[in-house]
């Protein structure tokens, strides 16, 4: 089987059994055996407004198997041992362990939409997540200047 993701990077496996399921941001999942499941969750309402992770959905692993995730870039994993709050920036989280308590907040922890600033996750208990070394939002940000307008 041949498959290859939209975007530029590296594709993660990840093993799911009886204490290692995950959730996955926007476009991360690319396949699964199919022994192994998903489904939608609905977030938590602040996460929903704020998180652009798919909106009120996310997904989320069931069942035993691999799942392959994509990322934009290398896939860097962050053990998290409970001891502390870990702050990721949300156009860089791929997957995170579904066991981890997460909210999603603009950077500052105000609403503010005019300022232009990022937005967060906040993971706290033990288990792991995937971030991405790159961020594609960023990238477009940094080529558009160059493109050619109506104007041009």
């Amino acid at each position: 089987l041949a498959i290859a993701p939209g975007n530029p990077g590296v594709i993660k496996e990840l093993t799911l059994d009886d204490t290692h399921q995950y959730r996955l941001n926007t476009g991360a999942f690319l396949a699964m055996d199919t022994t192994a499941s998903y489904h939608m969750v609905s977030q938590k309402v602040s996460g929903a407004l704020f998180g652009g992770t798919g909106g009120f959905f996310i997904m989320e692993t069931a069942g035993t198997g691999t799942m392959l995730v994509s990322a934009y870039g290398d896939i860097i994993p962050i053990a998290l041992d409970g001891s502390h709050e870990y702050v990721i920036d949300n156009s860089h989280v791929v997957a995170w362990d579904s066991k981890l308590n997460y909210n999603i907040q603009p950077a500052s922890g105000v609403i503010g939409f005019t300022t232009g600033e990022g937005l967060v996750n906040r993971f706290s208990g033990s288990g792991t997540v995937y971030i991405q070394t790159r961020n594609i939002e960023a990238l477009a940000n940094l080529v558009q200047p160059f493109l050619p307008s109506s104007k041009d």
